[in-house]
């Protein structure tokens, strides 16, 4: 129990140090929007704006969703509107 409290602990201690980050990557703003869809591109802003809450939870009800947000996301996009059109190429 005390190694599970302790990788939390870890964990949010490292989420806490994220907004630091010198420069939004791809690769983390991948992860991010696999995990929590928007959250890669909110990530791209700055954590500036507020929470995606619609394209979060649209994207666990559609996997279309999920995707283009992990798309738009390694794209650099830090706009904050839903992507309905799944099968165009994200613009920048």
């Amino acid at each position: 129990m005390k190694k599970i409290i302790a990788g939390l602990v870890i964990g949010i201690v490292l989420m806490g140090a994220a907004p630091v980050a010198k420069a939004a990557d791809a690769g983390g703003a991948a992860i991010l929007s696999a995990v929590m869809p928007g959250c890669g591109e909110w990530y791209n802003r700055g954590w500036k704006g507020a929470f995606p809450w619609v394209e979060c939870i649209g994207g666990h009800i559609c996997p279309c969703i999920m995707l283009s947000s992990v798309l738009d996301a390694v794209n650099g996009n830090t706009d904050d509107g839903l992507r309905i059109d799944f099968w165009s190429a994200p613009s920048k």
